[in-house]
C-alpha cells in the first residue's frame, strides 16, 4: 500500500472514531449528570485549600488554633484542610475483538457500555478536580475537550497495560476479562506493584451468562477462524455456565489480592449502578 493509501486509510479510521464518539459522549453525559452527590476526596490533610472548621482537641496543641475564627464563639476551633495528593487515574479499554458482541441491535455491545461508563466516569472526576487520562496514551487531561480527547484515545488502547507513572495512581480496566486468568494474574501483579489499585470493570453481554442457544449451534471465537459446532447446545449449558463462574470467582480472588475491586454490569441492566460501584471502588482505594 502506498504512502498516500495509508494516509488516506488513517483519516478514514479517525474519521469513523470521531463520528462514533459522538453518541457515547451523549450517554456519558446524561449518565454523569443522573449520577448523586459526585464530589472529590474530601479527608483531611497537608493541602491548601480549605475544607472546614472543627473544635479544637487536646492533642491539637495551642498552634492549630484558629484565633479569629475561635474569637467569634466560646470554643476553639481549628481550621482543617483538604488532602491534595497528586493522584490521577488511568483508563483503559479493551481492544479484543470479543468485546464488540452484541446478540441484539437494540442493547450496546460490551465495548460502548464500557466506553459510556469510562467517559461519565471521567466527567466525574472532571468536576471533581481529579486527573484523569488513558492508559499509556496520553498525559493526564483536563479542560473542555478533555471527555472527547479521552474518548478517542480509548478506543486505541493497547492490548498490553503499561504500569502509569506514579505510585499514587488508580486504574480503572474494563474488558470482559474472558482471558485465562493466568494472563490477568502478571497484569494484575505487574501493575498492583506500580499503584494504589483501582476497578476491574467486567462486561457482559446476557447471552453470555443465560447461554440461550438450543439445538445445533455454530460458534466462532471472535477475531480468530476457531470455530466449535454443538450438535445440541443446551446440553453444554450447565457445564458452560459453571466454567464462567469458576472462571470470575478466581478473578474475583485474584482483584482483591491485587487491590482492586470487581464491578460487574450486564449490557442489558442500567448503567447507573455500575457507575456509582466504580465510583465506589476508586474511593475505597484512595
Amino acid at each position: 500500500m502506498s504512502k498516500a493509501a495509508d494516509a488516506m486509510a488513517a483519516r478514514a479510521q479517525a474519521q469513523a472514531l470521531v463520528e462514533g464518539l459522538q453518541g457515547v459522549l451523549l450517554d456519558a453525559r446524561r449518565l454523569a449528570g443522573a449520577h448523586p452527590g459526585a464530589h472529590g476526596r474530601r479527608l483531611a490533610g497537608p493541602g491548601e485549600a480549605f475544607w472546614q472548621y472543627r473544635d479544637h482537641r487536646p492533642e491539637d496543641g495551642a498552634r492549630a488554633v484558629d484565633w479569629r475564627r475561635s474569637a467569634r464563639a466560646e470554643r476553639l476551633f481549628v481550621r482543617e484542610r483538604e488532602w491534595e495528593a497528586a493522584q490521577t487515574a488511568w483508563l483503559w479499554l479493551d481492544p479484543s475483538a470479543g468485546m464488540q458482541q452484541s446478540e441484539t441491535e437494540e442493547r450496546p455491545s460490551k465495548r460502548r457500555r464500557a466506553l459510556t461508563l469510562l467517559l461519565a466516569m471521567a466527567l466525574l472526576a472532571q468536576r471533581s478536580g481529579e486527573r484523569i487520562g488513558a492508559l499509556g496514551l496520553t498525559p493526564p487531561l483536563r479542560g473542555p475537550h478533555a471527555a472527547e480527547q479521552l474518548g478517542l484515545a480509548l478506543q486505541q488502547s493497547p492490548e498490553n497495560l503499561l504500569a502509569p507513572p506514579g505510585r499514587a495512581s488508580l486504574l480503572v480496566l474494563a474488558s470482559d476479562f474472558y482471558a485465562p486468568i493466568e494472563h490477568w494474574e502478571r497484569q494484575l501483579r505487574r501493575l498492583s506493584a506500580n499503584t494504589r489499585g483501582g476497578v476491574l470493570l467486567m462486561l457482559a453481554d446476557p447471552a453470555e451468562e443465560d447461554f440461550p442457544y438450543e439445538g445445533r449451534v455454530l460458534f466462532r471465537e471472535p477475531g480468530t477462524r476457531n470455530e466449535n459446532l454443538v450438535g445440541r447446545a443446551e446440553d453444554v449449558r450447565a457445564q458452560f455456565q459453571q466454567r464462567l463462574a469458576a472462571h470470575r470467582a478466581a478473578l474475583h480472588a485474584l482483584a482483591t489480592r491485587c487491590g482492586f475491586a470487581l464491578v460487574r454490569n450486564r449490557t442489558d441492566h442500567p448503567a447507573a449502578a455500575a457507575l456509582g460501584a466504580v465510583i465506589a471502588g476508586l474511593e475505597q482505594a484512595h
